[in-house]
């Protein structure tokens, strides 16, 4: 069993920021937008957007917009979540474990989770908070990116999809979901695609960037570890991780 000790106070997101990082940081914080929003969050956005000001601007300003209309704080912490909704495992991260290139490795894992079967505030509450505990991250795995390993598993496009937040998006003006999420998305490895795998990409390019559908690879799970070393990757998912993600979570403390 892998123990799993972190503490909610500990943002290595702040560590070993460069001089220029700690520059636009100083800048982005003269924003308006940016006045009482301490610095760890403040860098989940630059990160995202590699210390581009505007883009970043652009960024907070609209996450920022779908937490006021959502009434979702900023930061969201454990207890604001819904348990059993985050005990499916269907989208997930575990901090501190990362790919040869030193970015964080996400889960996706869809047919786990009926998102219709709760509201759309406690579905985006806790996609929220899966991006707000990266500040608990090393400032390496945020320059590095993301690398996403997505299981379509028996996925079902009638039972699994939602269309609910890609409409919310398209109501508020905001069609591109990576000037609303942070994130960096380097890498998506596919695991089990289903027949159905050419409309679900093509419903993705209605709020996904090409950049970001063209680093989509299919594969079989023992091909992940040309880029990722089995003992960070979860037995579930074909590696060595002896961890599940309910454990994981049961670990972590109420305001992490």
């Amino acid at each position: 069993m892998v123990s799993v000790d972190l503490n909610e106070d500990q943002f290595l997101i702040l560590e070993d920021l460069t001089n220029e990082e700690i520059e636009k940081l100083n800048k982005f914080k003269e924003f308006p937008i940016c006045k009482g929003i301490k610095d760890q969050y403040l860098l989940m956005f630059l990160f995202s957007k590699k210390f581009d000001l505007e883009k970043s601007h652009i960024l907070i300003k609209n996450n920022l917009m779908v937490r006021e209309k959502m009434e979702i704080s900023l930061p969201v912490v454990k207890n604001q979540v819904n348990e059993e909704l985050a005990k499916k495992s269907s989208s997930f991260s575990i901090i501190g474990h990362k790919d040869k290139e030193g970015r964080s490795i996400a889960y996706l894992y869809p047919s786990r989770l009926k998102p219709k079967e709760y509201t759309l505030k406690e579905y985006l509450t806790f996609l929220l908070w899966s991006q707000d505990q990266s500040v608990h991250d090393h400032s390496s795995v945020h320059r590095a990116g993301m690398t996403i390993i997505e299981d379509l598993h028996k996925i079902s496009m009638f039972k699994h999809f939602d269309s609910r937040l890609q409409d919310f998006l398209k109501k508020n003006k905001l069609n591109d979901m990576q000037d609303v999420f942070i994130g960096r998305i380097q890498k998506i490895y596919i695991l089990n695609p289903p027949f159905i795998l050419r409309p679900l990409l093509s419903i993705a390019k209605t709020f996904m960037k090409i950049k970001i559908i063209s680093r989509v690879e299919i594969c079989k799970r023992d091909q992940i570890f040309a880029t990722i070393d089995p003992s960070n990757v979860l037995i579930e998912f074909g590696g060595s991780l002896n961890l599940t993600y309910s454990e994981y979570f049961d670990k972590l403390q109420s305001n992490f």
